[in-house]
């Protein structure tokens, strides 16, 4: 119920307006500036990442590939360079033209990013593309040490999917996932994809391969931060969350520990890829719009509180 509510009857404006403090802007230029205010002023690392998902036609995906590559050189000439990364969707690239196409344009984003060290990881979207998306990642990693990928504890296939990556000192994404699969192959309750995140965090550290650790659950953090300590502390794994959720004490206390500490950053060209991506959140967690609202209000009132002082 709550996704048929979100998804047929949340006017298009109204997410636009929630959309706002996750989305750095409508424009590749408002993606860096975000990243670059969050490095200059909090030391926070960004991941940057162009909306926009299940496209069609070559014309679509060529628009896109040259905007990544933009991506990768605007970064290039930042200060936070060595810090940022980029996040990537095979739908977005072509792989629902065909596989090999898809490839051929993730070697071009690659090979431009590796000239700098600089970080690709390809997003995990629907089950739909969870084999393709894992293929695709085991044939570009060995000659890509840049490049990363995505694993979704609500999956019962994740542990498995964890085996099969022994030998490749993979960078893993760990996140509970944000689409809504059937209970026939997902958990659907978020208390046990919480409990799987610690445990795959802790499978992964121990076959050798770096873990983004991607949550806001600050219990399920500090779970984690445990075994991430045992295994080598910041050296083996960081930190991330997403663009305009408020979580600033519990980062503060992971920089001063000297994490990494990573944002999700998106933006889009065009505002119809923002309030898609937003639906999605929201029916994740509709919480985002309190958060959003909160922040409103609190602008809102900002001068009438300063007054009263």
């Amino acid at each position: 119920m709550k996704a048929f509510l979100i998804t047929h009857f949340m006017p298009s404006f109204i997410v636009r307006l929630f959309a706002k403090p996750y989305v750095a802007g409508d424009s590749l230029e408002k993606g860096i500036d975000k990243a670059r205010h969050l490095w200059i002023q909090r030391g926070i690392a960004s991941t940057i990442d162009l909306l926009g998902e299940e496209i069609t036609t070559k014309e679509e995906v060529e628009e896109i590939l040259d905007i990544y590559l933009d991506v990768v050189d605007a970064i290039k000439k930042e200060e936070f360079s060595s810090f940022a990364t980029v996040s990537i969707k095979p739908t977005s690239l072509g792989v629902d033209i065909s596989k090999e196409y898809c490839i051929d344009n993730i070697k071009r984003i690659l090979t431009s990013a590796l000239e700098s060290n600089i970080g690709v990881t390809i997003d995990m979207e629907s089950s739909r593309y969870t084999d393709v998306t894992l293929e695709i990642f085991h044939q570009l990693k060995p000659d890509f040490p840049n490049f990363g990928t995505v694993l979704q504890t609500r999956l019962f296939r994740t542990e498995k999917d964890i085996s099969e990556l022994n030998g490749l000192n993979a960078h893993i994404r760990l996140c509970i996932g944000i689409y809504i699969e059937d209970k026939s192959i997902a958990y659907t309750k978020k208390s046990e994809m919480k409990t799987k995140l610690v445990e795959y965090t802790k499978l992964l550290l121990d076959h050798n391969h770096y873990v983004e650790v991607a949550t806001h659950d600050e219990k399920t953090i500090v779970e984690c931060l445990e075994i991430i300590e045992d295994h080598g502390g910041s050296q083996v794994a960081e930190f991330q969350m997403l663009l305009g959720v408020p979580r600033d004490k519990i980062q503060e206390e992971l920089l001063e520990k000297g994490y990494i500490m990573r944002y999700y950053v998106p933006f889009a060209t065009e505002w119809k890829y923002a309030t898609n991506y937003l639906r999605r959140r929201l029916i994740e967690n509709p919480r985002l719009a309190i958060y959003t609202l909160r922040n409103l209000f609190g602008r809102v009132l900002q001068p009438f509180r300063r007054k009263t002082k």
